[in-house]
Order: structure tokens, then sequence, then C-alpha cells
């Protein structure tokens, strides 16, 4: 068996984020995992790869939002055949949330969900620290940044991002989840440089409005993992090509100028990268 990254496709028009690793001994890990009405697929994918009672040995959440958080929540409020053995997040307080999103916000209420669900379950939710290393056959992964406390008041939730790398079959992987500018900044500041090398880079923020083209620079990948629907990848917000506020096309000429040559695109359905991969 070879290890195995799958990055799923999205099951409602919305944009969401979710993947499943599978090492070289048929062990699984998510991270994060997507909507309410990306669940169904996600336990599918984990029954398809794991049997009907997969286990699921680390759950890695990025950021408290509703399109990275949900599917867990959603399968775990009914009868589910997963044994998951632990969830690792790093989520600030639900006050710091909804005191500093913007107004009209709900987002935060993910954070207070998400609270509730690790108070049911306390024997397997836990807390990500910097320099946190996990090892699972032939999967090694290193966190790299966690939240430096309440200390980024703006885009709270998504500068509020875990940054971890995956280091699998003699490739890397970086998960930057829905960091901000801001935090992707402080990133730059305090991780090693030889650190965020990677050849795969998922794409800040769905690919649009995350972190600058220095922190792509730093990274300098190979490849791009894009959680980006069809209307997102061409910023269209019904007017056409290129006619949207998002920034994604933008981002895509970064990456066409870093002479990045290989794209992972969530729209085009499931992705599914045996390591090591080709790149040349």
């Amino acid at each position: 068996m070879r290890t195995t990254l799958y990055m799923l496709h999205e099951q409602s028009p919305t944009q969401m984020m979710s993947y499943v690793l599978q090492t070289s001994g048929g062990k699984l890990i998510v991270i994060d995992g997507g909507n309410k009405q990306d669940a169904g697929h996600l336990q599918d994918t984990l029954i398809r790869l794991g049997g009907p009672e997969p286990v699921v040995d680390l759950w890695l959440l990025t950021h408290p939002h509703l399109d990275h958080v949900d599917a867990l929540l959603e399968i775990f409020s009914r009868p589910h055949p997963l044994k998951v053995k632990k969830v690792y997040s790093c989520f600030l307080s639900y006050e710091f949330y909804k005191a500093n999103d913007f107004e009209g916000c709900t987002d935060a209420r993910t954070t207070r969900e998400f609270n509730a669900f690790a108070a049911e379950h306390p024997d397997i939710c836990h807390t990500f620290e910097k320099g946190q290393r996990f090892t699972i056959d032939s999967v090694e992964i290193n966190v790299l940044h966690v939240p430096e406390g309440e200390t980024l008041p703006m885009n709270v939730i998504n500068n509020s991002s875990v940054v971890f790398r995956v280091d699998a079959e003699g490739q890397r992987i970086l998960f930057v989840g829905d960091l901000g500018e801001e935090a992707g900044d402080r990133v730059l500041e305090t991780v090693p440089a030889e650190a965020l090398h990677a050849d795969f880079v998922q794409m800040a923020h769905h690919g649009q409005n995350g972190v600058k083209k220095s922190f792509y620079e730093a990274v300098a990948p190979k490849a791009c993992l894009w959680n980006t629907p069809d209307w997102l990848w061409d910023n269209d917000a019904g007017g056409g090509h290129d006619t949207g506020p998002w920034r994604t096309v933008e981002v895509r000429g970064w990456m066409e100028e870093l002479g990045v040559r290989h794209h992972f695109v969530s729209k085009d359905g499931d992705q599914v990268l045996e390591l090591p991969c080709r790149l040349d």
C-alpha cells in the first residue's frame, strides 16, 4: 500500500476543506472535514478505505470555521461506525472571536459548538502545541505554528489557523488552513525558512484573501492544493470570469510567476495523490 492523500470534492456549492491521508500501513488521518453537507462523503470515503468500522488515528482541525469543522460535528451528532482516537485543535475563546469578528458575523458559534463537543468527548479531544510531532507509519506531522494567544484582533478566526507540515515518502505537504496575511507574516518571522519549504502547499483560505505572495515564495512549492469550487476558482459571482470580489485569479497568477506547474483543485472532483508523487 502506498501512502495516499485524498482531497475531497465539495458536496455543496460553498467552499470547504477536507482531506484524508492513508498511511502505507493503512492507518487514517483526517484534516478538517468540511461542512455538514460533506459529512456523508467523508464518512463513505473512510469506510471505503478503512472497512465498515474505520479507525481514524488522528483528526486534525486547522481552525473553527463551519466549512472545516461541521462535518466532524455532523458525524458525531448521530450513530456512526467510526472510531476516532484523537482530535486535535487549538481554538481561541468564543468571546474573543465574537468580540472581534466583523459586525453581524455569526462564525464564532462554531467554536461554541465544538467546545460542547469537546466537553462531551474529553477522552479524544486534545490541544495542538507548537513543536509537537506525530509519527504514524510512513507519515510524520510537525506542528510549526499555533495561535500565540489572542494577539491578532483582525480576521480573527482565519488568523488563528494552525500550520503543520506532513512529511511522507520523501515529500512534504504544508497545511495552513485559512491563514490570513497577519498570521502569515508572523509565521515567516517565527518559523525557520527551511521548515516551511514543501513540495505541496495547501492554498490559504481556499486560494484567495489568505497569506501574501511572500509566504508562498518562502514555501517554494512544486504543487498547489486548492480547496476551491468552480465559481471561486474563476472569481465568478455571476458576471463571468474574474468579475467577483475574490482574489483567486490574482493568486493563480502568483503561482504562475513562481513557476508552479502542478495544481490539484477540488472543483475537479476528489483528488488522489499517491506519494511520492512525480512533480518533475
